[in-house]
């Protein structure tokens, strides 16, 4: 195999190598465990109860794309489940205008961190953390602090806990809106004007580019998926908990990157995301089952994210000397 032949199948390999990394740790896990992991309902069980995280991940991303981080997305979740949960169970409001009213709060969350990014120019990472932990005193005010639990209608439930021809509603979701933001991304203005934010703001500006206005809808459209992992996580569970939002927080950002790694340093994607949050449930499901202790998940994500973060450096060392 000459030079020219080997640096074609070593791109093509490290561009599918998260897929291949999660075919690897299933089959790893599946030698090991034949019986309990190597089954059809552990399949649906991870694609299942990892929906929830695949949907935050996927509100990340935009902003990351255009150059920023929200942290707020994660307690964005947590209120929109108490709202969805508390409306429903104490106030007997339908699922439809309970989910309605949750989609709006993460509107108006997304509006304020925009606003505040964009038009007063404060730093994201610091904004959106501050709005964030806001945001979860109104879910805790709302709830009391407590886990909100009660009768909901069967046809809600059911949207996150069925099955359409063995798949998980849940997944199907998860892919529908995976595939909606790819396209936007992919092949509309919008979407390339997102990542010409993201790679040099002031460039953008400078060829007529909103960034302003661009980058409120880009956190707008995070709380907003942000609002919808909320509700599925409602719809799944039954109930809803105010203090959920840093369990998610961490993970999700572990996948965004781990998921851009194989694209190249800052090229965040929605199929990268979702296949590197399974990559990473498949995981720590096959740990857990191994016997592994409950807080092998948090070395788990860590360490991903970890990785990505060195393998972003390192493909931007090599792609700058590879310049020279």
């Amino acid at each position: 195999m000459n030079d020219v032949a080997r640096s074609t199948v070593g791109k093509v390999l490290w561009a599918n190598s998260l897929f291949l990394m999660l075919v690897v740790v299933v089959a790893f896990f599946s030698l090991l465990l034949p019986q309990s992991y190597f089954s059809l309902t552990n399949v649906q069980m991870i694609s299942s109860t990892n929906a929830v995280l695949a949907l935050l991940a996927l509100a990340a991303v935009l902003p990351l794309i255009s150059g920023q981080f929200d942290m707020s997305i994660g307690f964005t979740l947590a209120l929109s489940q108490s709202l969805c949960a508390g409306l429903i169970i104490h106030h007997g409001v339908s699922p439809v205008p309970a989910a309605g009213v949750a989609i709006l709060v993460g509107l108006l969350i997304g509006l304020v961190n925009g606003l505040l990014v964009a038009r007063a120019g404060l730093n994201a990472f610091i904004t959106t953390l501050a709005t964030g932990i806001v945001v979860q005193g109104f879910a805790q005010l709302y709830t009391g602090g407590a886990s909100l639990f009660g009768r909901m209608p069967a046809l809600f439930l059911s949207l996150g806990r069925d099955r359409l021809f063995g798949v998980p509603l849940p997944l199907i979701y998860v892919v529908l809106v995976a595939a909606v933001m790819w396209a936007v991304l992919r092949y509309t203005d919008w979407g390339r004007r997102c990542y010409a934010i993201g790679g040099n703001a002031r460039a953008a500006r400078l060829i007529g580019i909103p960034v302003e206005r661009i980058t409120i809808q880009v956190f707008m459209a995070a709380g907003v998926l942000a609002a919808l992992a909320g509700i599925l996580s409602t719809s799944i569970l039954g109930s809803a908990n105010p203090n959920i939002g840093l369990n998610y927080l961490l993970p999700a950002f572990a996948a965004v990157f781990l998921g851009a790694a194989p694209a190249g340093p800052g090229r965040f994607n929605a199929w990268g995301t979702v296949i590197a949050v399974y990559v990473l449930a498949a995981g720590i499901s096959g740990l857990q089952q191994l016997g592994a202790a409950f807080y092998v998940e948090q070395f788990f994500n860590g360490g991903a994210l970890l990785l990505a973060v060195a393998l972003a450096r390192w493909m931007a060392v090599r792609s700058a000397a590879a310049t020279r």
